[in-house]
């Protein structure tokens, strides 16, 4: 058997020919489908791609049927290949598809089998086994390969450090995540964010600055703060977050041919390394963090607000309280309550009003600020308050209890009492609600009842017409009607002959549309088919306002087509993330939830508006 493979320039004519054949099963030819692995054994949080061959043809007619990996993969998105042969005197032709994943979980685990509708038939591959080695080290006395372009697990890997391990519940806890790297990193992406199930997460911010030199293990890398959050557990137990997985932009060295290969290729790196190297895309993540969460102490305060941390408590008055306050005067008293934990949990504070007082319910604000140290949070209550009856009174202090996590001992913020000193008439008791919140309005006063309370129109006698506003507009309405209709005249003879404009016209048109039929496949069995209409109504958006074929769309081009047009690069980016996540799921083995898909639709939405907006 010869095989040959071509390499040389062909005529156009011949490669369509060659290319139409090819979308055929040739006679004789049995459709094959196999599955195989980039590597058996990986890293953890490194890459891998499960590749599904099929021979015999270069197109299937649906999606292939994954087996769920979720247990000890996460899946980053897929991509297609043909190849053709000739083998003696016949065309061999074959389609793979490689779907890429990133190894969250250590351990020896099977891959089941792939299921691929070809020719009306399903055909199944065979099943596969995998082995996830531990966590890279440091080392460097190991030097396993991962397959990730030939950089070794412990030349770039990514940890998280939690500030404890050991809390109580609502006790915060700072999670740093840190890369480290021995070779020329371009940037990064994330490609999956820790699951938060049972965390409040709050954002930190970071320190810009220059990259740090860090020793670990006795081994030298370059280093960086890549995120930092403070995660607050909501119920005891042992609770585990998980992975940050990355895309890593990694540039390759060339190696060197040395004077031992004379016959060595100086040009590769047309087909990856070559003279000046190439860049290569790593998975790398960090490992799981488990934190085990104790349950409050017992013997809480009655007054026990759930904060975990440092609390203060003041309160105030807009003015004086002992001069210048009369009766039915309205003062706006307001509590601040300052703490270092999760403030967002705390509710309005229970305060033993004078019964001379009415009071409202209070407008509420919060401002949470996460700093490099935790988080700093205050929360503000304001109510108004109206005094009825004259005479010494006071508002008592407020009292919030709070667990002190270091001492694990409950403590109580305390503000200090005010004085009121009211002067005035006192009002009638019946007419009003003193002594607690006013839930709407009472009508304090019954002794008058209007009749009516509308104005009335009047209209002047003996006016003349000439100088009606009807009469001017009876006039000009035919001119007005004339201009629409040439207006409209002209716009359809424009849609007839530009083309680009008719198509820019009715491109949010035939969006909506896609996007209603989408809308009817938004159910966990149908999620495959309403991320693909998804994707079409966005390309088709898109090919209508570029005046450009959609099947020639690629995200390169699209990205300098839109960047010619001064689109911004927020604008390109939230089009292009809405246009992988539909290509994500499409081929994702865990059905999404209806909010997902809501959320889909929503975030697609919103990148064709602005996209709109952008180019108009």
């Amino acid at each position: 058997m010869i095989t040959v493979q071509i390499f040389c320039r062909v005529p156009r004519v011949v490669l369509l020919v060659l290319a139409l054949l090819a979308t055929y099963p040739m006679p004789g030819i049995a459709q094959e489908v196999r599955a195989y692995l980039s590597e058996n054994e990986v890293a953890l949080n490194r890459r891998f791609v499960l590749n599904v061959e099929v021979q015999g043809t270069q197109q299937i007619q649906g999606d292939p049927e994954l087996p769920d990996l979720s247990a000890f993969a996460a899946y980053l998105g897929s991509g297609t290949s043909t190849s053709m042969q000739f083998v003696n005197g016949r065309t061999t032709t074959s389609l793979t598809i490689q779907f890429q994943y990133q190894a969250t979980t250590e351990g020896t685990f099977e891959i089941g089998a792939v299921t691929v509708p070809v020719e009306g038939r399903n055909l199944r591959t065979e099943r596969l086994q995998i082995r996830i080695a531990g966590a890279p080290t440091a080392s460097g006395r190991s030097r396993s390969r991962s397959g990730d372009g030939g950089v070794a697990a412990e030349d770039l890997f990514v940890t998280a450090t939690p500030s404890k391990t050991r809390v109580y519940v609502n006790e915060p806890v700072i999670v740093e995540y840190r890369i480290f790297t021995r070779v020329d990193v371009e940037g990064f992406d994330v490609t999956q964010q820790p699951s938060t199930a049972g965390f409040w997460v709050e954002e930190l911010p970071l320190e810009r600055g220059p990259v740090e030199q860090v020793v670990r293990d006795g081994v030298q890398y370059a280093s960086r703060v890549i995120r930092r959050v403070a995660v607050f557990p909501t119920s005891a137990g042992s609770k585990t977050l998980e992975p940050m997985l990355l895309e890593v932009q990694v540039r390759r060295q060339r190696r060197s041919r040395g004077f031992g290969d004379p016959f060595g290729n100086p040009f590769g790196g047309l087909l990856g390394g070559g003279l000046f190297g190439g860049r290569v895309a790593l998975g790398v993540g960090s490992s799981p963090v488990d934190i085990e969460v104790m349950p409050l102490p017992e013997g809480e305060p009655p007054s026990f607000t759930g904060l975990v941390g440092e609390l203060t408590v003041a309160a105030s008055l807009d003015r004086d309280g002992s001069v210048g306050i009369e009766t039915n005067d309205a003062l706006t008293f307001r509590v601040e309550m300052s703490a270092t934990g999760n403030i967002r949990t705390l509710a309005a504070p229970v305060v033993d009003f004078p019964q001379d007082l009415e009071v409202y319910p209070p407008d509420v604000s919060e401002r949470v600020e996460p700093t490099v140290d935790g988080v700093r949070s205050r929360k503000v209550f304001e109510y108004v308050l109206v005094p009825r009856a004259p005479g010494e009174t006071v508002i008592p202090a407020i009292e919030l209890a709070y667990l002190d996590a270091a001492q694990g001992t409950y403590e109580v913020a305390a503000s200090a009492p005010i004085a009121l000193t009211v002067s005035g008439d006192a009002v009638e008791a019946s007419t009003v609600s003193i002594g607690r919140l006013r839930t709407g309005i009472d009508l304090q006063r019954q002794d008058i009842r209007f009749i009516r309370v509308a104005i009335p129109s009047f209209h002047p006698i003996d006016r003349s017409l000439v100088g009606s506003v009807s009469f001017w507009s009876v006039l000009v309405l035919p001119l007005f009607a004339v201009a629409g209709a040439a207006a409209i005249r002209r716009h359809q003879d424009r849609l007839r002959g530009d083309v680009a404009y008719a198509r820019r016209r009715r491109a949010s048109r035939v969006a909506k549309g896609r996007f209603a039929r989408a809308e009817t496949l938004r159910t966990q069995r149908s999620h495959r088919e309403f991320h693909a209409e998804v994707a079409r109504a966005m390309y088709g958006f898109l090919g209508d306002k570029l005046n450009v074929a959609e099947a020639g769309l690629i995200h390169d081009s699209v990205r300098g087509l839109l960047s010619d047009r001064q689109v911004p690069s927020d604008v390109i980016d939230l089009y292009l993330s809405c246009l992988e996540d539909c290509d994500r799921q499409r081929f994702a083995p865990v059905e999404p939830d209806d909010t997902a898909m809501q959320e889909m639709l929503d975030r697609a939405g919103q990148a064709m508006t602005d996209l709109d907006q952008a180019m108009t």
